[in-house]
């Protein structure tokens, strides 16, 4: 048994654990900042100098959590530092599937089923993924499968874990930068779907994923955790303002 530290705000958790799950066995935890940028310094201390900016999109190699305040971090080269406050940034915890090889008997021909087109394959994997996470809490800030997420952290994750594809956990970032705009009326599986808010009508408060057959994938938007919703019933469908297409 041995300890692990979940980080993302000014105060770290400190959980045991044992062995890791098979399906999720090689972790490997980055920080990044949750919008713009955040400077680092030289030492775990704002009195230290300043070294540089870590901007949005870019993914530093946590080494360790100096103190309460402050992440060492390896970026260009050095180890250097920057705050834990989860207000500017997050950790964001990246696995690695480990397949179980199984044995099974060999099986009697069977006809061959119609190929699936290659973006519906992605599709399928990334809303397979993110069906891992349902009941998953909200959490501001966080990006850490099995215990919480924001809502766009959690696409972030989804597309990152079922087809290594990388990208900012901004909502405002994936609104404006991830992928190509999709008519409304053309959105398939797989698309990131955007929805007006209160403090953002056009579509930068809450983003998720489109399944198919009028169904989002979403963590948040009200339900306090990952859900899979209705767009037709839901405030969803009538706030949806925007589609972006990262599988193409």
């Amino acid at each position: 048994m041995k300890k692990r530290w979940l980080l993302g705000g000014a105060a770290a958790l400190s959980i045991t654990i044992g062995a890791m799950s098979p399906a999720f066995a090689n972790t490997v935890q980055y920080v990044e900042t949750n919008h713009g940028w955040v400077d680092y310094h030289s030492g775990p201390s704002l009195s230290s100098p300043i070294v540089g900016r870590l901007v949005s999109g870019n993914e530093a190699p946590l080494v360790a959590q100096a103190n309460s305040y402050w992440y060492e971090i390896s970026w260009n080269g050095q180890d250097v530092y920057i705050t834990t406050n989860s207000n500017y940034t997050h950790v964001v915890s990246v696995s690695t599937p480990t397949p179980t090889p199984v044995s099974t008997p060999t099986p009697s021909p069977a006809p061959t089923p119609a190929p699936t087109s290659n973006w519906q394959q992605e599709a399928n994997a990334v809303i397979a993924t993110a069906r891992t996470q349902l009941g998953v809490p909200y959490l501001w800030g966080h990006q850490d499968p099995g215990v919480g997420f924001d809502c766009s952290n959690f696409t972030a994750w989804s597309f990152r874990t079922a087809l290594g594809i990388s990208f900012s956990g901004s909502s405002v970032y994936q609104r404006y930068h991830v992928g190509t705009p999709v008519p409304l009326n053309s959105i398939r599986a797989g698309d990131l779907l955007f929805f007006r808010t209160r403090n953002n009508p056009t579509g930068g408060g809450h983003v998720g994923i489109y399944e198919g057959n009028g169904m989002v994938i979403q963590e948040g938007g009200g339900w306090g955790k990952v859900t899979e919703e209705p767009l037709a019933t839901t405030w969803l469908g009538r706030n949806l303002v925007y589609a972006r297409r990262v599988i193409s």
